[in-house]
């Protein structure tokens, strides 16, 4: 039982603070991003991923002092200014009250200098090209500058937040079916909020036992999901009835396979029996659970 305890205790730790300030950053101005999108049409994914770079996923200097999460110095700029080192010491830059305004005056920067106006010539689901071509304008003196906001896109998955919010946050009901081990088959229904959080049940059956399960899982970077469940498990062959019926718990770790055509869960973890009826103390589990509309 120690063990179970040390390792459920761990999951749950790993659960907490597996996400990466980047993550957090996304979850946090990912809805900001489209919203700006949608208004002024620069990719969501080329915003994300300038906030990122530029402010240190919010941690900055000028991020936090300031609100500044585009590094826009002064230009002429008549509002609040906050003074950092960059390419010279102690220079101008544009302060905001909220974070909020800094996305406006970026998307508002962006529209109302001729320099990027060959940009919006792109499709707004090219995001390498606006990379390099806000590098050709001297957005920013790195010679990385484009590679290194491809790599943030890429790395994370931003562009799909290119098509919109809203297809990645639809909460959506599911039909499953689960094939694996040590359970054979199963079917249930899953409720899923794609970038947040799903919660299924679920009825199990193998050769020697079958089960019920209810759980959930929270989503932790890019496909990933940390999940864990409470089963009811009712060994079939067990002679005695009263010994028949067992309870356990597995934790697990899933992976969001999302084609155009099909959305599988791709499940591995351990189950934990917590009353002896299945002999072993700790059992393997992987599983695939195609998840139908």
């Amino acid at each position: 039982m120690k063990y179970f305890l040390l390792l459920f205790f761990s999951f749950l730790v790993f659960t907490t603070f597996s996400q990466s300030k980047t993550d957090l950053y996304i979850e946090k101005y990912a809805e900001l991003a489209v919203s700006e999108m949608n208004e002024f049409g620069i990719p969501a994914s080329i915003t994300l991923s300038q906030g990122i770079l530029e402010s240190g996923n919010g941690e900055s200097y000028l991020a936090r002092e300031g609100k500044n999460h585009f590094g826009i110095k002064c230009h002429g700029w008549e509002g609040m200014k906050i003074y950092a080192d960059d390419d010279a010491k102690n220079e101008c830059f544009r302060k905001y009250k909220k974070v909020k305004q800094s996305y406006r005056d970026h998307s508002e920067f962006l529209t109302t200098h001729s320099r990027y106006s060959s940009l919006f010539e792109l499709k707004i689901t090219d995001y390498k090209g606006w990379a390099k071509g806000l590098k050709k304008a001297g957005y920013a003196t790195s010679p990385t500058y484009a590679d290194n906001l491809i790599s943030v896109i890429e790395r994370y998955d931003l562009n799909k937040f290119d098509k919109g919010v809203l297809e990645q946050k639809q909460q959506e009901l599911f039909v499953t079916h689960t094939y694996g081990f040590p359970f054979a088959y199963g079917v249930g229904l899953s409720y899923m909020k794609s970038v947040d959080y799903f919660v299924s049940a679920e009825l199990n059956s193998s050769f020697v036992f079958s089960g019920a399960s209810i759980g959930g899982g929270k989503h932790l970077f890019d496909k990933w999901y940390g999940s864990i469940s409470v089963n009811g498990i009712y060994a079939i062959y067990e002679k005695e009835e009263t010994h028949r019926f067992d309870f356990a718990i597995s934790p697990q770790l899933n992976y969001m396979l999302d084609t155009k055509n099909k959305k599988i869960l791709i499940n591995a973890g351990v189950l934990f029996p917590l009353k002896g009826v299945i002999k072993r103390k700790i059992i393997p589990t992987f599983s695939l659970t195609y998840l139908i509309k």
